[in-house]
């Protein structure tokens, strides 16, 4: 097999063109390569001239991709992650890794973990360095295509996918220190007769194991307020008469910073168990299960 377009390239501008792409700058494509800029300059020129496309034109004070270097973008997203695991085989050292592991969770679950997971990876693994993606209904997808290495997620992944518990916690309803319920637990009853700030995470922008209690009870809640963010709808909540319910965890470290107190949910609505799931193929990567073991003990950590 030939591949006669890769004659024209020389394969160490890869690196370059990749970073130069998802940067979008000169500056810190350059500093993220470790090389200078006016190196990361004379490599821009070099990849216009063998590919035959300026791959980044200058908009107002900052640079776009062309179509043909969004198209790049996308190849290499899924290419390189492949590439990279190809050739390092099964070695793999953390304390001289420069690895990139793109992870997909919720806002939720990256506030929880992933502190964490950066406090203690950063003597063992200091070059290491760790992305989270915003959960979308393209994830999968984009984990079977190698673009994302993991999701965080708090339901059973669909085939080809493997997965493994992590944690679980229960929701609590996030209410203003003035508000009119002062009950320790809210009841049902009383948990729709008020407005709710919606933390989305589902694909109709709510939250799935709470509209499927609601729904199994004859029962549906007023969204008076829905946000991607924890501390928008936490802070929401903290001037109205709004309820947002989320998970414990997460509410108990943002309780003071929000100014609200916290109730019980009402029985009906389930706990949370998110699983760190990942495709099949990455089973035996000796860098992927690296990071399952460090989420691993970190999960079991911060249960305790």
């Amino acid at each position: 097999m030939q591949f006669p377009h890769m004659r024209g390239l020389d394969l160490s501008l890869i690196e370059p063109l990749y970073a130069l792409l998802e940067e979008r700058h000169v500056t810190r494509a350059a500093r993220r390569c470790d090389i200078s800029q006016s190196a990361m300059s004379r490599a821009l020129e070099r990849l216009r001239s063998a590919l035959d496309d300026e791959l980044l034109v200058r908009s107002g004070g900052a640079y776009e991709r062309t179509p043909r270097g969004d198209q790049l973008l996308d190849d290499l997203q899924t290419l390189l992650p492949r590439l990279d695991a190809a050739v390092r085989g099964n070695r793999f050292d953390p304390a001289t890794s420069k690895d990139r592991f793109y992870i997909a969770t919720t806002d939720y679950a990256a506030s929880i973990l992933i502190p964490t997971v950066l406090e203690r990876i950063a003597t063992a693994a200091p070059y290491v360095r760790i992305e989270i993606l915003p959960w979308n209904d393209r994830v999968f997808n984009d984990i079977e295509a190698g673009r994302i290495h993991m999701a965080i997620i708090g339901a059973q992944p669909p085939e080809p996918f493997e997965s493994e518990p992590l944690f679980s916690d229960e929701f609590v309803c996030v209410v203003a220190e003035s508000h009119p319920l002062r009950a320790a637990r809210v009841t049902l009853k009383r948990y729709v007769e008020y407005g709710h700030a919606v933390v989305a995470v589902g694909r109709d922008g709510g939250q799935p194991w709470i509209e499927r209690a609601l729904a199994a009870n004859g029962l549906e809640r007023r969204v008076a307020y829905r946000s991607p963010y924890q501390l928008s709808a936490m802070l929401a909540a903290s001037r109205t008469t709004m309820i947002c319910t989320t998970a414990r965890l997460l509410a108990k470290q943002l309780a003071s910073v929000a100014n609200v107190r916290l109730m019980a949910a009402p029985r009906e609505l389930p706990k949370i168990a998110y699983r760190m799931a990942w495709h099949r193929r990455l089973r035996d990567d000796t860098a992927h299960a690296w990071l399952r073991n460090q989420l691993l003990v970190i999960a079991k950590d911060i249960v305790a």
